[in-house]
């Protein structure tokens, strides 16, 4: 074993000791590429040496490439199978590719494979992806330039409720120089190459080019990302205290997070800095049961603003997507979700 590789091992062995063993059970969501096979063998080490409680390989099949998608699920059942470890495995049907809701690919991928590995985490299991800063670096400059809050930039935290990445603050080389010294064998996904997906682009061009010229940039970026979501989240909580948010009983055909639906003030929303009452929208938008988040752009959001502004304050509902409702008049801002608007 590499120098490397024993460094990478042992950054993720000092975050997953601080719980108690029989709470280190592991899902590696694992594509076959260099940086999920190399997670995964850092967990295979982690279980040999029983630092880690239960180890699974999860690996989803988009059948998007044809045999190059079955290489890839066959490589990962080996790679399972060689650690003596269960193998999950999640098929996209043509149904599901299909209906894609509007989505992109990535995005469209991204839904699946969390909505599979829901279902499959059920006792408790933590949930690692092998996420690491260059993806985080990219997350935040294609968040910046499509638009996003304070809050949004931040992009991928290392903890989502089970769902952990120890390498958000490790560079990709540094995974790829481990992997070169220990001659580990992985996937190479052919679409990581065409620059008609905007992530590529920024991969390969944008960032490079960004870091060539700053080369703590990435380590930077971050942070700055960090702080601002950090101060965001300070900021919202205050605001909705301002505000007066609280969930309400919702009316026939409204419906909201356990038949509770958010309501706010809507003169103090009225009354806040643009990018308060906006981080405010969004969090009520998403307190609620149903409907797609897709449509919380700062433009949808404005227009339910100014209708809180205006002096005549007509009631004002916007339909964002899929069941999802934003509105504002008499006296109060209401999130909720239903199959069409009610009274």
């Amino acid at each position: 074993m590499s120098n490397k590789f024993r460094d990478l091992i042992s950054l993720v062995e000092g975050k997953i000791t601080v719980f108690p063993l029989e709470k280190r059970m592991v899902i590696v969501a694992c594509s076959g590429g260099v940086d999920s096979t190399a997670l995964f063998h850092v967990f295979c080490e982690l279980f040999k040496t029983k630092t880690i409680f239960s180890l699974a390989l999860f690996h989803f099949n988009y059948g998007l490439r044809g045999e190059e998608s079955d290489g890839d699920e066959a490589f990962c059942e080996g790679l399972a199978r060689g650690a003596g470890v269960p193998f999950l495995v999640a098929r996209a049907a043509e149904k599901d590719r299909q209906d894609r809701q509007g989505e992109g690919i990535q995005e469209w991928a991204r839904r699946l494979r969390r909505e599979a590995l829901m279902k499959l985490a059920v006792n408790g299991e933590i949930v690692a992806l092998a996420h690491h800063a260059d993806d985080a670096a990219e997350t935040v400059i294609m968040r910046m330039m499509r638009g996003t809050s304070l809050t949004g930039m931040r992009g991928m935290a290392e903890w989502d409720g089970l769902w952990w990445r120890p390498w958000i603050r490790l560079p990709k080389a540094e995974i790829i120089a481990a992997v070169e010294e220990s001659a580990m064998l992985f996937r190479e996904d052919s679409t990581n190459a065409q620059l008609d997906y905007a992530r590529n682009v920024v991969r390969h061009h944008v960032l490079p080019a960004l870091f060539r010229l700053w080369p703590a940039g990435r380590e930077k970026l971050l942070d700055l990302a960090d702080d601002a979501a950090s101060v965001a989240e300070y900021a919202l909580e205050k605001a909705l205290e301002d505000v007066r948010f609280e969930l309400k009983a919702g009316t026939p055909g409204q419906r909201a997070t356990r038949d509770r639906m958010p309501v706010c003030d809507q003169s103090k929303l009225a009354a806040l800095p643009d990018a308060v009452a906006l981080a405010v929208l969004a969090h009520m938008a998403r307190s609620t049961a149903g409907g797609s988040w897709r449509q919380l752009s700062r433009q949808n959001l404005m227009k339910v603003l100014r209708a809180a502004r205006a002096v005549e304050k007509p009631r004002f509902v916007l339909e964002l997507s899929q069941g999802l409702y934003l509105e504002a008049g008499s006296g109060q801002v209401k999130a909720w979700s239903a199959g069409s608007p009610a009274g």
